[in-house]
């Protein structure tokens, strides 16, 4: 599994559902509508997430320091065979990971796009998600996101190999 948090998650939130966000943050939780809820918000923000509870739903994210210390525990994805159906992915995460710019310097929402992509498990959504992101970044002489690039071809070896270390 490239992708812990899901799992780190549903281990602090004792009850009520865990579901992707479909806005800005990156998961959504009823476990405030539940007693103990405090001593889960308490226990969520030690482990590093961001926690925004409004109307009794918890919008859930990771701190920046949880980001970049996921994003630097990544290993290196391993070569992939390029067939039709990852070709054009595989290019844009190749594009993404040359670039060098340093990790705590990379903008958090496209990667964020990227993990919630990852989570539901459906990477073409990237080749319309991502091009608009990076281009307006471009324009703006804004640093490129080289973690998207990596979590894209990790992902693309584990879909082919099952193992994205090979």
């Amino acid at each position: 599994m490239i992708f812990p948090w899901r799992k780190e998650l549903r281990g602090l939130i004792p009850r009520g559902f865990l579901r992707r966000d479909q806005g800005e943050g990156l998961y959504v939780s009823d476990f405030p509508r539940f007693p103990g809820s405090d001593e889960v918000e308490r226990a969520l923000q030690s482990a590093g997430f961001s926690v925004s509870v409004q109307d009794h739903i918890a919008h859930l994210d990771g701190s920046r320091e949880k980001y970049l210390s996921f994003l630097r525990s990544l290993p290196e994805p391993c070569e992939i065979s390029l067939t039709e159906d990852n070709f054009a992915l595989h290019q844009l995460g190749k594009r993404l990971a040359r670039q060098s710019v340093p990790l705590e310097a990379q903008p958090l929402s496209p990667i964020l796009i990227t993990l919630k992509a990852l989570d539901e498990g459906n990477l073409p959504a990237l080749l319309s998600l991502l091009p608009p992101i990076l281009a307006l970044l471009q324009r703006e002489k804004k640093p490129l996101p080289a973690a998207a690039g990596k979590l894209i071809l990790l992902a693309l070896a584990h879909q082919e190999k099952g193992d994205p270390l090979c």
